[in-house]
């Protein structure tokens, strides 16, 4: 078939085109997954103004199955990579360069950007094998294709959103941070984690007794928030019983906090001196103008 790429002569023409730059979405092995619990199945890439992209199979039975460092030397060639979700790329390809569109999207729109990439072949096979670790291998690879193309359709306009300021921050410094502090985990008892929390499904993030947590960044007020599989990690209950569902894995648990995060931010932003003094102790001697 046309659309797919796996012999080596495809493979050079497409690292020629993809020069001018390009759309990536990664097929994982299950989308319901934690990305670091997956494998890569297929790459799925849209040459920007093409009326089609191209799939490019590493691990699934119905294609040859290119190497996924070929691919990866492919991309890096790119002058331009797009994608919906550069956190979740980083864990398949360190592009350090990709523009995250969703990103894009919510710092310009004040909002998600919405999509979908269901059909009735995925809806029908998730409704019946969610649990199954590698579903993605199980679905024929045209209609992993058929899902990807429907993707991008319904957020191509958002890749000509012209850059806002400050994006490199957020897409940089701010997206490589939250995912080098998803790798961890957080320490769990099991049993009472699952009884308290409740997990749509432990197979899905709960490994070694470690439950892995997932940054979301596309939000109105641009404060990250943390919650995953049916758990808000951002807003664990202060009772004792959900406390001790976690155990740490060093030596120490340790909760900090800072004083008067935003009232220094913006005083930083205005030029406002503050001292080491609480920040709201300093700004009620101003408003007040007591001692």
């Amino acid at each position: 078939m046309f659309y797919i790429v796996e012999e080596e002569s495809k493979l050079n023409s497409l690292a020629n085109l993809v020069r001018l730059g390009c759309y990536v979405d990664v097929i994982t092995t299950n989308d319901l997954y934690h990305p670091r619990l997956t494998d890569t199945v297929a790459v799925y890439v849209r040459l920007l103004k093409s009326d089609h992209g191209f799939i490019i199979p590493i691990n699934h039975e119905e294609g040859l199955n290119v190497d996924k460092n070929r691919i990866y030397e492919i991309l890096k060639k790119s002058s331009k990579v797009y994608t919906l979700n550069k956190k979740n790329l980083l864990y398949h390809f360190n592009l350090q360069d990709a523009i995250d569109i969703s990103l894009v999207y919510s710092m310009t729109k004040y909002e998600r950007l919405e999509y979908t990439k269901e059909t009735n072949t995925l809806n029908s096979f998730y409704n019946k094998f969610r649990v199954h670790k590698n579903i993605n291998q199980l679905i024929p690879i045209s209609k992993l294709y058929e899902a990807s193309e429907k993707l991008y359709e319904s957020v191509k306009k958002a890749i000509e959103i012209d850059i806002p300021e400050g994006f490199d921050f957020y897409n940089k410094t701010a997206t490589n941070v939250f995912f080098l502090l998803e790798q961890a985990g957080l320490g769990i008892y099991y049993e009472p984690f699952n009884e308290m929390f409740k997990p749509r499904n432990p197979l899905y993030n709960i490994l070694n007794n470690s439950v892995l947590t997932q940054y979301n960044l596309y939000n109105a007020t641009s404060r990250p928030t943390n919650a995953f599989n049916s758990v808000n990690f951002a807003a664990i209950p202060k009772s004792e019983q959900h406390r001790k569902c976690f155990r740490p894995k060093g030596d120490a648990f340790v909760e900090f906090d800072f004083d008067g995060y935003h009232l220094r931010l913006l005083c930083d932003q205005i030029g406002y001196q503050l001292t080491d003094e609480s920040a709201h102790k300093q700004l009620a001697k101003l408003y007040f103008e007591k001692d």
